[in-house]
């Protein structure tokens, strides 16, 4: 695993344990149990789907790399509806600051996942733009 990598599940489990305190700090918001279990979900889930999309990270091919985000952002999508169905099963009622916090949960770790891939590209756009302009100087 090469530094990048490290530094990657490094910062997830550091998010992962902010996001657990801070539920831990409003018990009377949140459904803690049912919060920390999607919270642990989605930190499990992204360090799984990370190595498929470091795939195309390191690719040098532009295909390569979108292929890769797609895979890895269509998965968390699927997993996620099946954690949803087994959360609507196993369940009778459903609170909302359970539903807030999912869909919260949600979009950070896809958010801490793009901003990974993407870093591939900061590089790419801090170089001189190439323009069909002549020089007028």
């Amino acid at each position: 695993m090469n530094k990048t990598g490290i530094t990657f599940y490094v910062y997830l489990i550091g998010i992962t344990l902010l996001q657990v305190g801070g539920v831990l700090q409003i018990p009377h918001l949140l459904p803690v149990k049912d919060t920390v279990t999607t919270i642990i979900f989605f930190c499990i889930l992204t360090a799984v789907i990370y190595p498929i999309a470091s795939i195309g990270r390191k690719s040098k091919d532009g295909y390569t790399f979108v292929i890769a985000a797609y895979i890895s952002i269509g998965l968390r999508f699927i997993l996620s509806l099946c954690f949803i169905v087994y959360y609507k099963l196993t369940r009778t009622s459903y609170e909302t600051g359970f539903i807030l916090a999912f869909f919260g949960s949600y979009i950070l770790y896809t958010i801490f996942e793009i901003y990974w891939l993407t870093a591939k590209l900061r590089p790419i756009s801090t170089e001189k733009a190439n323009t069909n302009e002549p020089n007028n100087s």
